[in-house]
């Protein structure tokens, strides 16, 4: 799957509207926002495939396809 800006989008205004009901304390508002936020970015990197082309050989063979990797 490829990285979405709008799926990125909708969980940061999530993030928003749960901690703007929820939290009172700035300095709390400020370190959820921070978490769930490093949290969603990691999440859409991890949805990342990467399609390659060309640019690289194996001795004279192109090489293409895809990079599946996992980010833990």
């Amino acid at each position: 799957m490829a990285l979405s800006e709008n799926r990125l989008k909708v969980k940061i205004v999530n993030i928003i509207d749960v901690i703007k009901v929820e939290e009172e304390d700035y300095e709390d508002v400020k370190n959820r926002f921070a978490t769930d936020l490093a949290k969603a970015i990691v999440e859409e990197i991890k949805e990342l495939k990467i399609n390659y082309n060309s640019g690289l050989t194996a001795g004279s063979v192109a090489v293409t396809g895809i990079v599946n990797a996992t980010i833990t």
